[in-house]
């Protein structure tokens, strides 16, 4: 495999986890899918022309929202002969607030990655049939021993202990 596969690889994969977070902001700022739309196709061409430049750890999320951000910035100053909907401040403050929430939500994915772990290998099997794969509930009820009202169950306990954990390992880190 050649340094530009692997490069590609690594590149997807990061750019396929963020690119929901990336266009959301994109949208958000910009009230229009449209122009969303154009600007997503243009951040994730920069991403891939400075992926190089790019901290490996860092978030990529975070990377490309502040890439998404110029972007969005130039756009909107460049629409200014149009009325813009808010001013420049409101922009900045919803800006800070999504790098915010991407950070939070990497910590907790980070969190969510710990605690899972600690799972039985049952209930990560679970859980990887279930989420990862997509397999309905009816399905692994009848690949398995258990009824669908079981396994219904037996995820909601997991959901609740993943997110115990969750929150506990949050915590943690807070305190350290």
């Amino acid at each position: 495999m050649g340094i530009q596969e692997l490069k590609s690889e690594q590149f997807f994969r990061l750019y396929n986890a963020a690119q929901k977070r990336v266009y959301a902001y994109l949208l958000m700022l910009v009230h229009n899918q449209n122009d969303a739309d154009d600007l997503f196709q243009e951040t994730a061409s920069v991403l891939w022309e400075r992926f190089d430049e790019f901290d490996k750890t860092g978030s990529f999320a975070a990377w490309g929202i502040g890439i998404a951000r110029n972007k969005a910035f130039d756009f909107l100053k460049s629409k200014q002969t149009s009325r813009p909907l808010f001013d420049d401040s409101f922009y900045r403050d919803i800006s800070e607030i999504a790098a915010a929430q991407t950070a939070e939500t990497d910590r907790r994915l980070k969190a969510l990655q710990d605690c899972s772990k600690k799972m039985s290998v049952q209930n990560q099997r679970l859980i990887h049939l279930r989420f990862e794969q997509g397999v309905t509930v009816k399905k692994i009820s009848q690949i398995s021993e258990f009824s669908a009202d079981a396994i219904y169950k037996r995820l909601s306990r997991i959901y609740t202990a993943l997110h115990d954990c969750i929150d506990r390992t949050m915590l943690q880190w807070e305190r350290t």
